[in-house]
């Protein structure tokens, strides 16, 4: 069932422009039942995808030709398959962790790990989740095609089913106008490019997408397995434990609790439980495998990473950018962040995307590090394009709201081809930047 505000079915002004008119009047269509607006949910997040790779298609093929030749043996980089000079767009696209996810579909994973000569773990495979890399491998196995070509093309279709999903979510819990600005912002966000390279941002959408989906529809036994399967696609999974809280506590507030609410609670308690118990998953399969205990956070030290709050980089990363003031703007970020989660107009998405828009955000203060990936970790954090869908139907911008979406597409592009340019293709060695 498509959720539509009253303000969305509002007729527009005749002095819009007729692209706007023809945008708004898909609401008075769903109040129809029209059959194009059944097909819209489904044509409309498809296409904008679609346009958002092709840019980056083109952007990739020119912007890879300046890629440097990457020979085995550099210092500052970890390269386990060499490169020359202008290696071509899809060789690009599977530059930096995607070198790795490549070692681990055509080899596996170590079981002996690797050390340097003071003993520490050395960089290997066990930093990277399995469930790209071996599903990549497995194309590759019945195909014949080399990773090259695999890792980013099956990244780039996995998007198009998380994009469609995406839009389905945001549509039933919220609306139609916020699930437009949803796909629209996520497929022309600055590290949106990622989706199209051989990494697990397409993936890690889709899951966490599903998992909400399967929420809203009380399919728990189908939660738990998903959860499952987003312990093994990225560390994120300790993240569901607050949106599963947050559904239990709606339906406990609402009296929505069936004919047996003792049982629901501590079934969704578990539910709780054992998403935060899946974080020790991926670590615990490394070390049973490895025979090496705490083999994962050994190995995660070799990119020094270590596994604990970070709150405190965040708070030196405003101070060496911007001195005390932004560390007072970053304080006041969070402060009108939090008033928008308090009040009704983000209550309005359900419990389960405002959990999400809560518990992720929060996830990458506490647990992240300040490395340049965190632009790309602010991928799943596909909530906050719900703030920009408020933002522009407040009354002074309602009636340009799809010229301003269109700014923000271009902006984005923009964006996009600089993030391209000097995070994924690899152009020189002294930039200290990646993706």
């Amino acid at each position: 069932m498509t959720v539509t505000s009253a303000n969305d079915a509002a007729p527009s002004h005749r002095s819009e422009p007729r692209l706007a008119e023809r945008l708004e009047r898909v609401d008075r269509d769903a109040e129809a039942g029209s059959p194009w607006w059944r097909r819209f949910g489904f044509w409309f997040p498809v296409a904008v995808y679609a346009v958002s790779r092709i840019y980056v298609l083109v952007a990739g093929i020119l912007l890879a030709k300046g890629q440097i030749a990457l020979p085995i043996g550099l210092e500052r980089i970890r390269v386990s398959y060499p490169l020359p000079a202008d290696p071509g767009y899809l060789a690009a696209m599977t530059n930096w962790d995607g070198q790795w996810y490549r070692v681990i579909a055509e080899e596996g994973y170590p079981r002996v790990l690797p050390r340097v000569g003071h003993g520490a773990v050395d960089m290997n495979p066990w930093a990277f989740f399995p469930v790209f890399p071996l599903m990549a491998g497995g194309i590759m196995k019945m195909t014949g095609l080399p990773f090259v070509v695999v890792g980013p093309v099956l990244s780039t279709l996995v998007g198009f089913v998380a994009m469609y999903l995406l839009f389905k979510l945001v549509d039933e819990a919220v609306g139609r106008w916020e699930a437009i600005v949803a796909v629209v912002a996520t497929c022309f966000y600055i590290a949106s490019p990622v989706f199209s390279a051989a990494y697990t941002e397409s993936f890690a959408l889709l899951i966490v997408v599903t998992i909400l989906l399967l929420l809203r529809a009380r399919r728990y036994w189908w939660v738990a397995v998903a959860l499952v399967v987003l312990s093994l696609t990225r560390n994120v999974v300790i993240a569901m434990v607050p949106v599963i809280v947050a559904h239990a506590v709606v339906r406990w507030r609402q009296g929505d609790e069936g004919a047996n609410p003792v049982r629901l609670r501590w079934g969704l308690a578990v539910l709780a439980a054992w998403a935060g118990v899946l974080t020790l998953l991926w670590p615990t399969v490394v070390s049973v495998v490895t025979q090496t205990p705490d083999a994962y956070n050994q190995t995660m030290l070799a990119w020094n990473i270590q596994t604990k709050v970070k709150l405190y980089m965040w708070w030196n990363l405003l101070y060496a950018y911007w001195g005390v003031i932004g560390q007072v703007l970053g304080v006041l970020a969070v402060a009108a962040f939090t008033w928008f989660m308090l009040s009704r107009h983000s209550w309005r998405w359900g419990p389960e995307i405002w959990g999400w828009a809560g518990a992720y955000p929060g996830y990458i203060l506490l647990v992240t590090s300040t490395t340049p990936s965190r632009v790309r970790y602010a991928l799943l954090a596909f909530p906050m394009t719900l703030i920009i869908a408020w933002f522009l139907k407040l009354p002074w911008w309602r009636r340009w709201r799809y010229w301003l979406l269109g700014g923000i597409v271009i902006a984005g592009a923009i964006q996009m081809w600089w993030w391209l340019e000097h995070y994924l293709i690899i152009k020189n060695l002294t930039d200290d930047l990646y993706p």
